[in-house]
């Protein structure tokens, strides 16, 4: 039996700090257009980040069906609350963005409003113009359905920890066998495919409380070792058409062992990663969902904005548009204005909702369950 529950809550700045780290990759692979993938590290950190922190969440307030106590409502203040957080923002870039002529919006509209853009995604087999990143906050709304669920089903067999790696061994076979019977192209937007991402974060949490009551340390080196390991896979994936359906299988199952072996080290608090806790990295982890819903929108104003600034009839027209859209000035010109974005979305439209939604309290059961039933 563990030292602790895992339903501890223990506040640690350095993962705020890697939230800013993780949205920054994907901001800048995004902006600069790069053939590398170094955004999906971020993706496949963020998507684990939120395993271990929702199922902390679910474990700490027992957000089980039949669960003692007012299980029923904690469950209906979960969701709520998941609501609050996220979709007042999200709708209000899905109105801005109506009001450009995305085609992909304008000919599927429900699928952004329920969201399903992930499942949108797959079927259109292409990214949306403007809203493509729109599909993992889909993938995480459907998580959020399902993960009380898995977990209830886990306890109930008192087999959390094991069920745990069912899961990541399940989220394999899934994308093995669809590649071998359908195929890879766009398989990793679906959620089954990325279950093992979300699992390797509720993995540890799971472990973090005997992790902290041994003083448990961990290697920097092995970090880096595995997203070595990561990105060579990518690369050798790209050498010929063969590799795809093989990295489609193995690629997020080596981002989900990198992501948790990322996340266990910045546990400890290494001296290495003091950096994350500065004043800097917290404001912008705080505002990491603005920064990433914001992003993707901006080059499309930007480039409407340099077409109407910079008309065809100018001499060299073509050559000075394509200096203004190039990676280096897209980047200096739109950081600070996406960086003001977030900060008026977080100040004016997330942090009240965010105020409002902590009215909602999770009301404790009447009887704490022992440890051993969450393992």
């Amino acid at each position: 039996m563990p030292a602790a529950s895992p339903a501890t809550s223990i506040y640690q700045p350095e993962l705020m700090g890697i939230r800013a780290v993780a949205v920054g990759l994907v901001v800048l692979v995004h902006w600069t257009l790069s053939d590398w993938p170094f955004g999906s590290p971020g993706r496949m950190l963020f998507i684990t980040l939120s395993g271990y922190l929702i199922s902390g969440l679910i474990w700490k307030n027992e957000v089980y069906w039949g669960a003692a106590g007012a299980w029923g409502r904690r469950l209906k203040v979960f969701y709520l609350r998941r609501v609050l957080r996220l979709m007042p923002a999200y709708y209000m870039v899905l109105g801005l963005s109506a009001a450009l002529p995305l085609i992909t919006l304008h000919q599927h509209p429900l699928w952004f409003i329920l969201p399903g853009t992930n499942l949108l995604c797959y079927q259109l087999q292409r990214w949306p113009e403007g809203l493509g990143h729109f599909w993992t906050m889909a993938l995480e709304e459907q998580f959020y359905l399902l993960w009380p669920l898995l977990l209830t089903l886990f306890r109930r067999l008192r087999t959390t920890e094991a069920g745990l790696w069912g899961t990541i061994g399940f989220a394999i076979l899934f994308r093995a066998c669809w590649v071998w019977a359908i195929g890879p192209g766009f398989l990793t937007v679906l959620l089954p495919a990325c279950l093992d991402l979300f699992a390797a974060g509720a993995l540890l949490r799971l472990q973090a409380p005997r992790l902290r009551a041994a003083a448990d340390s961990f290697s920097g080196w092995l970090v880096a070792a595995t997203w070595l390991a990561w990105a060579a896979g990518w690369h050798f994936s790209q050498l010929g058409a063969a590799g795809e359906p093989y990295w489609a299988v193995a690629g997020h199952g080596l981002g989900a062992l990198a992501s948790y072996c990322t996340l266990r080290w910045l546990l400890t608090a290494p001296p290495a990663a003091r950096w994350l806790r500065g004043p800097s990295m917290q404001w912008l982890g705080e505002r990491s969902y603005g920064l990433y819903l914001y992003h993707l929108l901006l080059p499309v104003f930007y480039q409407r904005l340099v077409y109407h600034v910079l008309p065809a009839s100018l001499p060299n027209a073509a050559g000075i548009r394509q200096f203004w859209l190039s990676p280096l000035p897209t980047v200096l010109i739109l950081s600070p204005v996406l960086i003001g974005l977030s900060a008026a979305s977080w100040r004016w439209l997330e942090a009240p909702f965010d105020r409002y939604r902590r009215r909602f309290a999770y009301t404790r059961p009447v009887a704490a369950l022992p440890v051993a039933a969450v393992e």
